[in-house]
């Protein structure tokens, strides 16, 4: 992962497990598929075990894959590797790639499934579940040339991000649903999030009291709206600039998708109100934009079911993201997004 510039957004976190911050805010991203130098992020201090197994992954390839420059950044965690090198590809042409690992199973899964889709994500040359007799899950991939999306695309990333949202959403319906999503514990958050006004002398702490107050009222009609939502379909989880990325420069497209690690059943309008809720501060950045209605419009493009009652969730899910900010101050530490919160937390609870 690796800081991106800081355009004045702020770094939200969903209450559950998310990486997703924007792409132009000081957050992560996929530094290996976004082509940063890894010098400039190379931890100097550790050997990576990756070295190591690279033999064992070189015959896994069947000595197709190139010696692999590998790097660790300062924000990567656990064992998690990525490195640089060149694939034969079946043409026998060399392709530069991405060699990650290990990657969670459920991101590899993803990255098989949706190779036959056209423009959704990287094309996966090699990739396996174990190595050298461990569970270790790795890929070799495309190297990216462009991006993560930004504001060198002078607007169209947010464009070239709803298209291949849509792309995603419409490739993914092949593979039925079976698992249920995952469950937060909304009225633990609101208590939570009480708790931390008071605790940390937040700005504007009557008002945070008084609309957690009528959020408190409202609360058990929201999550009845919410509970009843379809979840017969998957959200990427993750999604935001910093995860789509172009093979042509800016301002061209399209776009594909990274970081399939937190795919999920749910309903889309998890992920366009967690993109929408990045820019709650900045809401000039979108030029007018709503990505709720662009996510909808897209996924009627591409033949994918849009409920009737899509508006009343978004408005829930924002009701729910704004109240819950106050838990996460440590992760959301701008101010002018806290304060755009409890805007949109006063708005929802009239």
């Amino acid at each position: 992962m690796t800081p991106l510039k800081d355009d004045g957004m702020a770094k939200p976190v969903m209450p559950q497990s998310r990486s997703g911050p924007d792409a132009e805010a000081s957050g992560p991203t996929d530094a290996a598929a976004a082509g940063v130098d890894p010098s400039s992020t190379h931890n100097s201090q550790h050997q990576p075990f990756g070295a190591e197994l690279e033999p064992v992954l070189l015959s896994a390839c069947h000595q197709r894959l190139s010696a692999v420059n590998w790097f660790r950044t300062d924000w990567q965690r656990g064992g998690a590797l990525t490195g640089y090198a060149t694939y034969i590809d079946d043409s026998g042409q060399p392709q530069p790639v991405v060699v990650k690992l290990p990657v969670p199973p459920g991101e590899r899964q993803w990255l098989e499934r949706l190779q036959a889709a056209d423009n959704v994500v990287p094309k996966l040359y090699a990739h396996g579940e174990t190595l050298g007799g461990y569970d270790l899950a790795w890929v070799v991939m495309e190297r990216m040339a462009h991006g993560p999306l930004g504001s060198a695309w002078g607007g169209k990333e947010f464009d070239l991000l709803v298209q291949t949202a849509g792309r995603f959403y419409a490739a993914a319906q092949a593979y039925p649903v079976t698992t249920t999503p995952p469950k937060r514990d909304w009225d633990r958050i609101f208590h939570h999030a009480r708790e931390q006004v008071h605790r940390h002398n937040l700005a504007q702490e009557q008002r945070w009291s008084k609309a957690l107050k009528k959020a408190h009222r409202k609360l058990k009609k929201w999550l009845a709206v919410w509970d009843h939502r379809p979840v017969d379909q998957w959200c990427h989880g993750d999604l935001h600039l910093g995860n789509a990325m172009t093979r042509l420069p800016p301002p061209q497209g399209p776009a594909v998708l990274i970081d399939f690690a937190v795919v999920h059943p749910g309903h889309w309008v998890e992920d366009a109100v967690y993109f929408e809720h990045l820019y709650w501060s900045r809401p000039d950045r979108l030029g007018g934009r709503k990505f709720c209605k662009a996510i909808a419009h897209e996924r009627k493009q591409h033949g994918v079911k849009v409920d009737p009652d899509w508006s009343r969730l978004a408005s829930v899910m924002r009701a729910l993201f704004a109240m819950s900010t106050p838990v996460m101050l440590e992760q959301v530490g701008d101010p002018r997004h806290v304060h755009a919160a409890l805007e949109v937390l006063e708005r929802e609870v009239e």
